[in-house]
């Protein structure tokens, strides 16, 4: 019985950490200039699709150095501008 207690519970823990990683990544926080980032591995980025050049604002989602999914918002210039020759 105490081991079956004890798979549940380890389960249990286990599905609460998955769970609050996943809420972590789901929150972007906005960049501030000078902020220091713990950047170990770029998993995407993304930004809205625009027409036109102009800013737009981007997202990005990483692990920093502890293995933790995090998400970052920043204005750039939109690829737009990139692809106007």
């Amino acid at each position: 019985m105490k081991t079956r207690q004890f798979v549940a519970g380890a389960f249990a823990a286990l599905a609460l950490i998955s769970a609050s990683a996943s809420f972590a990544a789901e929150q972007n926080q906005p960049y501030r200039y000078g902020q220091k980032l713990d950047v170990a591995e770029v998993i995407s980025l993304q930004e809205a699709d625009s027409a036109n050049c102009g800013v737009v604002e981007a997202q990005m989602t990483y692990r920093d150095s502890t293995g933790a999914l995090q998400s970052i918002t920043y204005l750039k210039q939109s690829d737009t501008c990139h692809n106007q020759g």
